[in-house]
């Protein structure tokens, strides 16, 4: 807390809008600038002693937040009269199927508009990430602090990268010479051209496409209903325009959708996420009652079911409909993911970890299996052996977490019609949070903290933890490779790059995937293909091998070798995102 908060206690309100830290401010002072609309109900919020939380969630606002709701409603509600009074709900025959299954969907991307009169005090070291490789924006923070060999070789390397920027800015400009004529051709797209891009887009599972070419489309016209219910669930769970994407669906109910069972579920399906992601969970309840007397074994609703009953704190019931999701789903992570969370908040609530055993074992499989969402699974592993005292298994899963790649969650596309966002690390980080707290702070033990800040993009917290455990243990493999990955995350490639040469680092499984995302990152063919071959080689099946071996061939115009690996990719892990939109890209050429 500032010195402004110590002079004035009431100032003690704390507001988190995209990356920036604003306040302190008063209650009063938060409930204007919600009805100036300079913050909005899905920012979040905070007080000293408290955790932070949605301001659409925190029963101080409840009442303004129904306010803001009720006006909303109001203007939807005349808006909606009159783009879509006129409108019927017909099913034509080469319409795309809406269907039950669980369709993926990127993370939001919900940055607030700038505000006026209001402070920022986010820390300096967070509020932008640089992009160039050439910025210097972060402090220089590698090596032990006395380890004077390691920084000398550090800044000789640091010439010779930013010549290879140089170059690679040079390449960068050809190849947008070269497209230039192609994006302006995609400008000039009609009318219907972009709806049908936007629907295949959202068919393929390219979401964040989908919507930029929907919302093109928007600016010329208004598309059909049909249309606009294919689009509706993108607009709820991409752009977060919840009461739109109501609208088109009670809409929907009213008309052919409403007689036919598949469709009525989804539009059920939409509502609800639609009344989950603004905190209203008895409206998204009693939403997926209905849907349930539809179809009573649609994962889709079970999962929004139980989902609804952790965030309400019913963790034994959450547990419990986890639980018999995954019975009858066992390669659902998302039940998986529920379950586990839902069991370790009811073990704290009933100090009772029996279940811990056979839940560890699930986690074990479910992280050697699949990458989505694995970087979560490997927390909560870690947490349950904590929590049991096995010292060797948490050391072991340790060593798991900290060989995952950081962010892995924003390289896989998300089901549309579940609102998977309890699975982000804004309700993640609190369990790294635990485990720091009651266990000696060891290097590793502050390396493992340090990646839990970095993805909730506190890294300057991230940066001092590792500063500590490299002073500790300068030479330690897994503390040298964290150090790496926040070195990478704030673009001091040169100084990644020069640790990831450090030979006891190459027996590590992250090494290879760190090297190889810096290589396509500065369009080295060979240093790329080195590092995805190696990976390749530990594990066929590994997705992130594939699209690196697959970008690697594309670029020597070898297409059908570059298809052969994109489809075993797709076969393996068939949400991942690069390789959808490398597809793609294949496909539009």
């Amino acid at each position: 807390m500032n010195n402004e908060a110590l002079k004035n206690p009431d100032k003690n309100w704390l507001i988190k809008s995209s990356t920036r830290i604003l306040g302190p401010f008063t209650l009063l002072e938060v409930t204007e600038l919600l009805k100036t609309k300079h913050i909005s109900i899905i920012d979040e919020i905070r007080q000293p002693s408290g955790r932070w939380s949605y301001i659409r969630e925190n029963k101080m606002f409840l009442e303004i937040v129904r306010n803001i709701r009720d006006e909303l409603d109001a203007t939807a509600e005349n808006t909606m009269t009159q783009t879509l009074g006129q409108q019927t709900f017909t099913k034509t025959a080469d319409a795309v199927t809406l269907s039950d299954e669980l369709t993926p969907t990127p993370p939001p991307r919900d940055i607030p508009a700038p505000m006026k009169d209001v402070k920022d005090v986010t820390s300096t070291g967070e509020s932008s990430i640089p992009r160039n490789m050439g910025a210097r924006t972060s402090p220089r923070s590698y090596g032990a602090t006395g380890d004077r060999r390691l920084q000398h070789e550090i800044a000789r390397k640091s010439n010779t990268w930013r010549w290879v920027a140089i170059g690679v800015a040079a390449v960068a400009a050809a190849v947008v010479t070269t497209t230039f004529m192609t994006r302006e051709k995609n400008k000039n797209l009609g009318f219907d051209q972009l709806v049908q891009k936007a629907l295949r887009y959202k068919s393929l599972g390219i979401y964040e496409s989908s919507l930029k070419y929907y919302q093109k489309a928007l600016v010329q016209g208004e598309p059909d209903f049909d249309a606009q219910v294919q689009m509706a669930p993108v607009l709820i769970s991409e752009d977060r325009q919840t009461l739109v994407g109501r609208r088109i669906f009670e809409k929907a109910l009213l008309g052919e959708a409403g007689q036919k069972r598949a469709q009525a579920v989804e539009a059920y399906l939409g509502i609800a996420v639609s009344y989950m992601m603004d905190g209203d969970l008895k409206q998204a309840e009693d939403t997926l009652q209905k849907a349930i007397g539809h179809d009573p074994s649609n994962i889709s609703v079970l999962l929004n079911m139980a989902i609804v009953e952790f965030k309400k704190g019913n963790y034994a019931g959450a547990k419990k409909g986890f639980e018999e999701i995954y019975r009858k789903n066992p390669t659902s992570t998302l039940a998986l993911l529920g379950r586990a969370m839902a069991t370790i908040e009811f073990a704290k609530a009933n100090n009772d970890w029996s279940a811990s055993r056979a839940l560890s074992e699930d986690l074990k499989v479910a992280v050697q299996r699949t990458g989505y969402l694995r970087q979560e699974l490997s927390l909560l592993l870690s947490y349950l052996q904590a929590e049991v005292k096995d010292t060797d298994g948490f050391a072991q899963a340790l060593g798991v977490f900290l060989n995952e790649t950081p962010g892995q969650a924003s390289l896989y596309t998300h089901p549309l019609f579940v609102d998977w966002r309890f699975s982000q690390w804004d309700y993640m980080e609190k369990y790294c949070g635990e485990i720091f707290i009651k266990r000696p702070p060891t290097p590793h033990l502050k390396a493992f903290r340090a990646v839990c800040l970095m993805e909730i993009n506190r890294d300057s917290e991230a940066q001092k933890l590792l500063q500590e455990a490299l002073a500790e243990a300068p030479s330690d493999a897994f503390v040298l490779i964290t150090q790496a990955s926040y070195l990478k995350k704030v673009g001091m490639i040169p100084e990644a790059m020069t640790i990831l040469k450090i030979p006891a680092l190459k027996s590590l499984p992250l090494h290879d995937h760190l090297l190889g995302d810096i290589c396509i990152a500065t369009q080295d063919l060979v240093c790329a293909q080195n590092a995805f071959t190696a990976l390749y080689n530990k594990d066929q099946r590994d997705v992130e091998a594939l699209y690196g071996l697959a970008w690697v061939v594309l670029r020597k115009k070898e297409r059908a070798m570059a298809y052969d690996y994109v489809r075993a990719g797709l076969q393996a892990e068939p949400n991942y995102l690069p390789l959808l939109e490398l597809r793609d890209q294949m496909e539009s050429e």
